[in-house]
């Protein structure tokens, strides 16, 4: 089932071809959300995100466009899909169409938001092909689409799970898989947004509750990160909306335990809902 401008269809096929189109040919902006116990995860940050990149890439936002009305439209899809579903993820997509915004609403079922413990291996390494540019723009998940493809290809080729991104200043960004915390003694570190991390809501809503918790055993560190840091921490974990927290079993000739990532993790679940 699809949303498409608040219409319910069957499928893909059903929508207008000349939107097809241009779904094809023209630019886009997507939101990846999350549903979980018939709520939407951080909705209020993800509709200042959605929001905030229709502006900088001058979309003219109908005035309808409010966050009562674009949450309505997903709720519309859940409802209407009349499946017990407990978790899945939302695609919202924006495209031009015809002088105004068209929008499209579809999901996926997923399991409920977890940590992914070390039941297998999760291997990274660097990609050194290219860079991303340490400014603002890298912020949106629209900008480094090209280069995130040929990291994906590249790790896919060389049997890692992983790649951790680096800027134009040869500091640690973000990995594929989502933004990257590293754990030394009791600071927990992680890329600062003018390093050209994604400012992904898990991310924020993340670092917030990291602070609102004030533990004095973990102090979070937004800084620019040099790679040489990966081996000398003592945990890595990577965050994302799709998956959840992921810990990294290796990284190069560096093997880590998994522990605190864990616990952290899901002490920050357990507020969720």
């Amino acid at each position: 089932m699809i949303n498409c401008n608040g219409s319910i269809l069957e499928q893909y096929s059903d929508i207008q071809s000349d939107l097809i189109a241009q779904l094809h040919t023209q630019f886009s902006i997507t939101e990846i959300l999350r549903f979980e116990k018939n709520s939407l995860l951080f909705w209020e940050q993800h509709y200042f995100r959605i929001i905030s990149c229709l502006r900088r890439h001058r979309f003219e936002i109908p005035m309808n466009f409010t966050m009562d009305f674009l949450a309505q439209q997903i709720h519309l899809l859940m409802e209407v899909s009349a499946l017990d579903i407990e978790a899945a993820l939302i695609r919202f997509q924006f495209v031009h169409y015809k002088g105004e915004i068209a929008f499209i609403v579809s999901y996926s079922v997923k399991p409920l938001l977890q940590f992914q413990s070390k039941t297998k291996p999760y291997t990274l390494d660097l990609f050194k092909e290219d860079g991303i540019a340490a400014n603002s723009l890298s912020n949106m998940s629209s900008t480094n689409v090209t280069l995130l493809t040929i990291a994906k290809s590249y790790a896919r080729e060389n049997g890692l799970d992983d790649c951790v991104l680096l800027n134009n200043q040869k500091n640690v960004v973000e990995t594929l898989g989502g933004s990257l915390y590293l754990f030394q003694e009791n600071k927990l570190l992680t890329p600062a947004l003018d390093s050209g991390c994604q400012d992904f809501v898990m991310r924020t809503a993340f670092n917030e509750w990291i602070r609102k918790t004030n533990n004095p055993q973990i102090e979070l560190i937004e800084q620019h990160i040099n790679p040489f840091e990966l081996q000398k921490s003592d945990e890595l974990m990577v965050v994302s909306i799709e998956n959840g927290g992921q810990s990294v079993s290796n990284y190069r000739k560096t093997t880590y335990k998994v522990g605190r990532a864990q616990a952290l993790f899901e002490n920050f679940l357990r507020e969720l809902h």
